[in-house]
C-alpha cells in the first residue's frame, strides 16, 4: 500500500511530524489567545478581534504566492517559522488590558504567517513524495490536522487555565522551532532561488489565477468547489438551530457534534489515497461535494441517531475536497508556478466560505433552518452533478523531481496505481544532472 510506503519516507515522516506538533501548538494558542484577550478586556468583541486578525492576511494570499515561488521553499518554510518563533516572545510583554493591541498584532503575524507556511508545505511535498504518492501525503496531512482540531482546543483553554498565556505562547514558539528543525532536516532537489519573470509584480500575482483558469480539470474544480462554499458556510450558523430547534439539546451539544465531524473528516484522509486512485482527484472532489449534500437532506431529521450520521458525512466531505483540491493542483501545476497556484485556487474557493458564513448568520435570523438546509442540499448537489460533467482528464504540466531512494526501492506498482501516470508524466524531458544527483525526502547529514 502507497500509505506503507510514505511511512517508509523519511523526508515525509520528518515533515509531518513537524507540521503535526506545530499544528497542536497554534489552534491551542489561538484558542488561548482569545480567551487572554476576553480575560484581560471582558469584552466578547474585543475576544472575536483575535480570530479577526488571524483571517485578515489571507486577503494578501496572491503577493505571498510569488514570494513562495520566487524563494527557495525549504528556507521560506524554516525561516518563516523561526520568524513566528521569535514573534512570540512578544507575548511576555503582554500584562494588562493596555498590551491588547500587541496580541492582535501577534495575531496579525500569525495569520501572514499561515498564509506562507500552508501552501508552502504543499509545494514542498510535490518534492518529498513521488506522484503516485500524493493522495496519501495530503490525506495523511489533513488527518493529522482535523485530529489536532479534536484535542487542541481543549488543550489551549486548559493549558491557559492552570499556566497562563505566556506559558501557553512560549510552547507553541518551542513548535515552531521543531517544525522549522524537522524541514531543515529534509534534502530537496532543485529548490533554488528563482529568478524573477520579466513582467510586472501584477502580472505575477495573476499568473497562478490565470493558470488555474486556463487548466479545464482545475477551472471546473474551482468553480464547482466555490460556489458549493458559498451555501456550506451556512452550517457555521445553522448547527445552532439544528441542536436547538430540531435535537431540543443544550448548546454544549454542538461538541459532540463537532467531535463527529471531526472522526469523519479523520477516516476521510485516511482513505483520500485509495479513493484518489480509484476514481482521480478531481472526482474526489466531486465526491466530496455530494457527501456535503447528502449530509445536509440527512440533518433534515430531527433524530441524534441521523444526526450523527450527517455530521460524520459532512466531516468526511469537507476532508475529501481539501484533499483533492490540493492533489489536483499539485499535479496539474510546473514546479515554477506551485506557490501561486495553490494560494490562487485557496483564494478562489475561501472567499465565497467568508462571504457565505455572513450571509449565514444574517438568513438565520429570517428563515427556517429546514429551509437553508435545503439550499444547502441542492446548491451543492447541483454543483456535485456539474462537476461530474465536467472534463478531468488533463494531467500533470512541467517535470516532477525524482524518485526518493526509499521509493526506488520499492516493488512495482499494481497497474491501477500506475494507471494515473499520464502519457505527458511519462515524456518530461529529464532533470538536470545536479538536480538527479539529489533525491529528495532524505534527511539532511548533521
Amino acid at each position: 500500500m502507497a500509505l506503507k510506503v510514505l511511512l517508509r519516507n523519511r523526508g515525509f515522516q520528518l515533515l509531518i511530524f513537524g507540521q503535526t506538533l506545530s499544528t497542536l501548538g497554534d489552534r491551542a494558542l489561538i484558542i488561548a489567545f482569545g480567551v487572554w484577550v476576553k480575560e484581560l478586556t471582558d469584552s466578547n468583541a474585543a475576544a472575536g478581534g483575535a480570530f479577526f486578525f488571524v483571517a485578515l492576511p489571507y486577503l494578501f494570499a496572491p503577493l505571498t504566492g510569488v514570494i513562495i515561488d520566487r524563494l527557495p521553499r525549504r528556507r521560506l518554510f524554516i525561516l518563516a517559522n523561526l520568524a513566528m518563533a521569535c514573534t512570540l516572545l512578544l507575548t511576555l510583554l503582554v500584562h494588562g488590558a493596555d498590551q491588547v493591541w500587541l496580541l492582535y498584532a501577534i495575531t496579525l503575524c500569525y495569520g501572514i504567517s499561515g498564509v506562507i507556511i500552508n501552501p508552502t508545505q504543499s509545494a514542498l511535498i510535490t518534492s518529498i513524495v513521488d506522484d503516485p504518492d500524493l493522495p496519501d501525503a495530503n490525506g495523511l496531512l489533513q488527518t493529522s490536522s482535523d485530529g489536532v482540531r479534536l484535542l487542541a482546543p481543549l488543550i489551549g483553554a486548559a493549558l491557559f487555565t492552570l499556566l497562563g498565556g505566556h506559558v501557553v505562547a512560549m510552547l507553541d514558539a518551542a513548535t515552531f522551532v521543531v517544525a522549522a528543525l524537522c524541514v531543515w532536516r529534509i534534502r530537496i532537489s532543485g529548490d533554488e532561488r528563482r529568478a524573477r519573470e520579466p513582467v510586472s509584480l501584477r502580472e505575477e500575482m495573476l499568473a497562478g489565477l490565470r493558470h488555474v483558469f486556463a487548466t479545464p480539470a482545475l477551472r471546473g474544480m474551482v468553480i464547482a468547489l466555490g460556489a458549493a462554499l458559498l451555501v456550506t458556510g451556512f452550517t457555521q450558523t445553522l448547527i445552532f438551530a439544528i441542536v436547538d430547534d430540531g435535537l431540543h439539546r443544550a448548546p454544549a451539544f454542538i461538541g459532540v457534534l463537532a467531535s463527529l465531524q471531526g472522526a469523519g473528516a479523520i477516516i476521510a484522509g485516511l482513505t483520500a489515497g485509495r479513493a484518489t486512485r480509484r476514481v482521480g482527484d478531481v472526482r474526489l472532489v466531486m465526491i466530496g461535494i455530494a457527501g456535503v449534500a447528502l449530509s445536509a437532506v440527512i440533518y433534515l431529521a430531527p433524530y441524534f441517531g441521523t444526526a450523527a450520521v450527517a455530521a460524520v458525512l459532512f466531516g468526511a466531505g469537507i476532508c475529501w475536497t481539501t484533499v483533492g483540491m490540493i492533489t489536483s493542483v499539485q499535479r496539474r501545476t510546473p514546479p515554477r508556478l506551485q506557490g501561486r497556484a495553490l494560494t490562487a485556487a485557496m483564494g478562489v474557493v475561501s472567499t465565497p466560505q467568508t462571504i457565505s458564513i455572513a450571509l449565514g448568520a444574517a438568513l438565520s435570523l429570517l428563515v427556517d433552518y429546514r429551509i437553508l438546509l435545503v439550499v444547502i442540499a441542492v446548491v451543492t448537489g447541483g454543483c456535485a452533478v456539474w462537476l461530474a460533467r465536467q472534463p478531468t482528464d488533463d494531467q500533470h504540466e512541467g517535470p516532477r523531481p525524482p524518485q526518493s531512494p526509499e521509493a526506488s526501492a520499492m516493488p512495482p506498482q499494481s497497474p491501477e496505481a500506475s494507471a494515473i501516470q499520464s502519457p505527458e508524466a511519462s515524456a518530461m524531458p529529464p532533470q538536470s544532472p545536479e538536480a538527479s544527483a539529489m533525491p529528495p525526502g532524505e534527511p539532511m547529514d548533521s
